[in-house]
């Protein structure tokens, strides 16, 4: 039997809001360690996110004997770079070897670059096929697009109000236009002491960046010059960088960070804000005083203020000596390589990354500033109240001032800018300081310094509104330099509900992880687990993690986990908001994650296929963008199989209802879910069972039907190819209903490598639609009519003009209406047949025409199948019909809404685990309640006290904090009640 795959969320390398030290982000990411299945380019991303034609792809490690730098001698890959025309295959860091170790001392896994690569291609494929036809090899750990980023600065000739230094003065004449130097307690840190605390000419801040301005008299001396390497024209420290003696161009990929012209100034701005030469009688100051800078340019001559390699400089950075690396640019799209080298930088190299939250001027997430390890930063004023042009968010870390910043210009000027592109390299000067200071630090440390001694600004002005979403507060260099405090967080923090890890309402959640201390030793660590969210139950708030040296650790497991219970009242994919909050003495520090609850669909993996159903009538993928939120049509660990698939019922021309592609560039949403997809536990009939409900009510011309649906599948010899959907559709509407026809449309890509050559065919007598791919014949996917209705199947050619049948590339209907209902109702054996090497393809396989009365139902079923050859899935299709005609009845009666108001035994009872199954039906809407008793009738524990729809439920009931013994359940609904015995035997 194939192991199911966890679907535990891991937060912290695969979630929401939470940071193992700084920002997390708002959605859930990559995973380097997992294979990566199909891609699909993040809500909102345009063509202007991402270079065209360019891909960034990691060879797996079991193909690293044949990995060169400038090819990959794997034939199944480079037949994909044939397809897609690749003019160029060059591995980005060719000087790199694997890491000797697989994890550093705190178990964080190091992070391997030696098997990244970029692929140019030139046949004009869209970036999304092109990357999917990569992926399908199944020899690549992940593949995205080269995503490009905005720089966060905004010219500004205004000049806010000096405050009045102190402690240290220096004698930069232009200071008194420096608010910001004041307003972080730069003087007074400075004043500290004349070495360490005005920084180590060994702490090199990286700026990665549009260039700066190598000959400015502010910058000059500040540069870290490679002396290993003088310009001659020789890689005479054998790095693989010839004349990197003053920085890099990793744009370019030549010695020459400049700034190109006075319209691409942003770099030489940061750099000043970051590490201007300080008390050298001449311009500006800058926090960073004696730290050097690195410039590391990542913007092209021909662009300006576009960052195109800004994950390559900040491993450049890495690798060259920076201990803090700036980086003043990010936008909505996040990718795995970045996260590898924000994780490269912070664990390989133990640096800090700074990145600018941005200049959204609302709560959003953007990157590189959203991944973990990264220190957010926002933008303040000179009084400390949020910049109106800042992004915030729970994944900001700390704020630094960035309105009215004066700094380097390029041409040997200054001016004053605007953004948290000030912000960011300003708070980065400081981290120089702190790590100056406190040498032996790791770059975590320094980000957890400076975030335990900023200036808690929420009481000032407007700064209230974003409680929380401004990190620790606006950064103080003298408390940082001054102040010692413990600093806890959880990393990483899984989350399971105990069974099949899908969150759903009664289902109860244990969140566990690790506690480390990254700073001063704590003695009486309290850890809080909190949420302003009334549709969870944290049934175990507050863990004693007690005594915690630095970088000590305390594991929270299955025993001491956080317990959360999702009540009954939870909406559909809810997303809850959580807090840690970590107290000893004075120290009270918090942080934030996040978790989907009640989500409405379930994957569906125990044999050779896996897919998933969903409570709207999708298949595969539940986001209502195409190829998103779910497994696709995969078979024995490929690529999914299908783009898109879905179930279509129409009655004419001008009236289907469905949540599939449509007219325009959005999917219909016609399917309303009225009961959410669950796993039915105890299975009935197979050994995996889904069951949901809805209705056609979000349709414009809606037919009027109800649809309870049924998935079924097994791990038997002979029945591990398929799984049964099978479609119970009411008539809802008031009058009889005539003409009706359902089928399941499937956007067939077998494989994602020979997507565009697909072949879709007809065994009429197995009552099959199939596809394959012309080209590589040894894979094949296809839809079989289970019950006995007529067979149709209607194959598409998914080309302009439709090859002779309907033409869903029609840039004015695209998928009408009336080209469903033709595809539900009439015959087209054959798609792909303009060429011998086929073509992209649909296929719809129906039954029809129905005519239902009011009030009655009609039954649909249908296997989706994959095999090896059209032998083998006719014979999966053969046995899935034995399986349903023998085995599967119409269990839709069980689920019902019926006037019977019945409650059943628990399941199992006695109960030996932390968990039972109680199932009931109410006959209709009502107002209900369960509830635990104890044996003498005590009210221990109520389940759930909630309006529910009529029909049968299931509830997991957590009764983990029971002791063994004799029990009862009662369930109240209007009014009526039962009571049944339950037995608690662990």
């Amino acid at each position: 039997m194939k192991n199911k795959p966890s679907t535990a969320f891991i937060l912290g390398i695969v979630a929401c809001f939470c940071q193992p030290a700084f920002s997390g982000n708002g959605e859930t990411k990559n995973n380097s360690d997992k294979t990566q299945h199909v891609f699909k380019l993040p809500e909102g991303i345009t063509t202007s996110d991402f270079q065209a034609n360019t891909i960034i792809l990691k060879l797996k490690p079991a193909y690293r004997n044949q990995a060169q730098k400038n090819g990959i001698n794997v034939q199944q890959l480079m037949n994909v770079f044939n397809e897609l025309g690749v003019q160029e295959v060059t591995k980005l860091f060719p000087m790199h070897a694997p890491p000797a170790r697989v994890t550093d001392e705190m178990g964080n896994p190091y992070i391997d670059l030696s098997l990244l690569y970029e692929v140019i291609y030139s046949n004009g494929i869209s970036i999304e096929k092109a990357i999917n036809k990569i992926i399908s090899t199944g020899m690549v750990a992940y593949a995205e697009p080269r995503y490009v980023y905005a720089t966060h600065g905004i010219a500004n000739s205004v000049r806010e109000i000096d405050e009045a230094l102190a402690a240290f003065n220096p004698n930069d004449p232009s200071i008194g236009q420096q608010y910001f130097i004041g307003r972080i307690k730069c003087p007074d840190a400075w004043g500290i002491n004349a070495t360490t605390a005005r920084g180590d000419t060994n702490v090199v801040i990286g700026i990665v960046d549009t260039g700066t301005d190598i000959d400015h008299p502010d910058l000059k001396s500040k540069i870290k010059y490679n002396y290993k390497d003088p310009v001659n024209n020789v890689d005479d420290d054998n790095d693989g960088y010839i004349d990197n003696f003053r920085g890099w161009d990793v744009s370019d990929k030549d010695n020459n960070p400049n700034v190109d012209n006075a319209n691409n100034v942003h770099g030489s701005h940061v750099s000043g804000c970051a590490a201007a030469a300080t008390n050298n009688g001449a311009g500006v100051a800058s926090p960073g005083f004696n730290c050097k800078f690195l410039p590391v340019k990542s913007s092209k001559a021909s662009t300006t203020g576009v960052i195109d390699n800004g994950y390559e400089g900040i491993i450049y950075a890495a690798d060259h000596g920076c201990q803090i690396i700036n980086n003043s640019w990010g936008g909505p799209a996040g990718g795995q390589f970045g996260q590898d080298a924000i994780t490269y930088a912070t664990i390989n190299k133990q640096c800090l990354v700074v990145a600018s939250a941005g200049n959204d001027s609302k709560e959003q997430t953007n990157y590189p500033a959203a991944y973990n390890y990264v220190l957010s930063v926002a933008a303040t004023t000179s009084t400390d109240a949020k910049s109106s042009f800042s992004t915030f968010a729970y994944s900001v870390d700390v704020c630094s001032p960035g309105g009215g910043i004066y700094s380097t210009v390029y041409n040997n000027t200054y001016t004053s800018m605007d953004g948290t592109s000030m912000a960011g390299p300003i708070c980065a000067g400081a981290a120089g300081i702190v790590k100056s200071f406190f040498p032996s630090y790791t770059g975590l440390q320094v980000g957890e310094q400076l975030k335990v001694t900023a200036d808690n600004i929420y009481a000032v002005g407007s700064n209230s509104s974003y409680k929380d979403k401004l990190g620790t507060g606006r950064i103080n260099l003298y408390r940082a330099l001054t102040e010692s405090s413990p600093s806890v967080k959880m990393s990483p923090i899984t989350i399971i509900d105990g069974n099949d890890n899908v969150f759903i309402a009664g289902d109860t959640l244990l969140i566990t992880g690790k506690f480390v201390n990254y700073l001063a030793a704590a003695s009486n660590v309290t850890a809080t687990l909190s949420s302003t969210n009334t549709d969870v139950t944290i049934l175990n708030p507050a863990l004693n993690v007690g005594s915690l040296a630095t970088l000590a650790t305390f594991d929270v497991n299955k025993s001491n986990a956080y317990k959360v219970l999702i009540k009954s009242s939870a909406s559909t994919n809810e997303k809850v908001l959580f807090k840690i909050n970590c107290a000893d003495g004075a120290y009270s520090g918090d942080q934030y994650f996040s978790v989907t609850v009640n989500v409405d669909y379930i994957n569906i993996d125990i044999n050779d296929v896996a897919s998933t159903n969903t409570s709207r009538g999708r298949i595969g993928y539940n986001a209502s963008d195409i190829a998103a939120g779910g497994l696709g049509f995969v078979y024995n660990d490929t690529s999914s199989l299908t783009y898109e698939a879905g179930l279509m019922i129409g009655v004419s021309s001008s009236k289907v209802s469905d949540n599939v592609r449509g007219s325009g560039t959005t999917g219909d949403v016609d399917f309303v879910s009225t009961q959410a997809v669950k796993e039915r536990i105890p299975a009935l009939k197979s050994e995996f069972e889904t069951f949901g409900v809805f209705n056609d009510n979000g349709a414009s011309s809606k037919i009027g039907v109800q649809v309870k649906h049924n998935t079924y599948a097994w791990t038997t010899a002979g029945d591990r190819k398929y799984i049964i959907f099978e479609y119970i559709i009411k008539n809802v509407s008031g009058a009889s209903i005539s003409n009706l026809y359902a089928g399941i449309l499937s956007d067939w890509d077998i494989t994602e490598r020979t997507a565009g050559n697909n072949k879709a065919a007809t065994n009429s007598g197995n009552k099959l639609g199939y596809a394959y791919s012309a080209v590589d014949p040894k894979l094949y996917a296809g839809i079989r009519l289970l019950t006995k209705g007529p067979f149709l199947h209607y194959a598409i050619d998914n080309v302009a003009g439709g090859g002779g049948g309907v033409d869903i590339q029609d840039k004015t209907n695209q998928f009408s209406t009336g080209e469903k209902y033709t595809t539900l109702s009439t015959n087209r054996a054959a798609a792909g047949e303009a060429a011998a090497t086929g073509g992209d393809i649909l296929s719809v396989v129906s039954s029809g025409p129905f005519t239902i009365a009011n009030n009655d139902t009609v039954k649909v079923a249908f296997a989706i199948l994959a095999g090896n050859d059209l032998n083998e899935l006719i014979t999966s299709s053969q046995n899935a019909q034995i399986k349903y005609d023998n085995v599967v009845t119409d269990i839709s009666t069980a689920f019902a809404v019926n006037s019977e108001f019945v409650l059943k035994q628990n399941y199992p009872n006695p109960v030996n685990d932390a968990k039972t199954i109680i199932e009931f039906n109410i006959p209709e809407k009502a107002q209900a309640e369960l509830a635990l008793y104890n044996s003498i009738g005590q009210k221990i524990k109520t389940v759930f006290n909630s309006q529910l729809n009529a029909g049968t439920h299931q509830w997991n009931v957590d009764v983990s904090e029971l002791n063994n013994g004799l029990y009862f359940y009662e369930l109240k609904a209007g009014n009526q009640k039962a009571t049944m015995k339950m037995i608690i035997q662990k």
